[in-house]
């Protein structure tokens, strides 16, 4: 988490350079307001669930796969950070890949399901922390495990 002490309690510091690869951008970015290292968190969020469900997307003007999650409008591929700033309304529906065929892993479970969708949450406050994070998969795995 990017902070420092002030008074023994941790500060947030506060960014607002666009930066990042558009398919992990969180939508705070894509809205051009401040952002905290939540932002990260929706990022890896993104990226947990592309690996989870080997969700992979070839970005316009490439011909190479990547690893990322969005939102399909139409024939484009939309980044779920601009979807989700356009439209806060917008249900992400994990698992996404619900047909499977060998050599994919089960879906994510329901533990899992919930920790992505608390890490894509648009409200960055909502997300989990960086320090609760592992904590967060592993409590996620042992659900699932069961």
């Amino acid at each position: 988490m990017s902070g420092a002490v002030v008074n023994g309690e941790r500060c947030r510091q506060h960014f607002s350079s666009t930066c990042g690869s558009d398919f992990y951008m969180a939508p705070e970015v894509w809205g051009g307001l401040s952002y905290t290292a939540q932002a990260d968190i929706f990022s890896l969020g993104v990226m947990f669930w592309a690996v989870l469900e080997r969700i992979t997307f070839v970005e316009e003007g490439t011909t190479q796969e990547q690893l990322g999650a969005y939102v399909c409008k139409g024939r484009w591929l939309m980044p779920l950070g601009e979807a989700l700033w356009e439209n806060a309304d917008l249900q992400l529906c994990v698992p996404m890949k619900f047909k499977r065929a060998p050599p994919l892993p089960p879906p994510p479970g329901p533990g899992m399901c919930t920790l992505l969708l608390d890490m894509l949450a648009l409200n960055p406050d909502a997300r989990p922390l960086a320090d609760q994070l592992e904590a967060r998969v592993h409590s996620a795995l042992k659900q699932d495990s069961h």
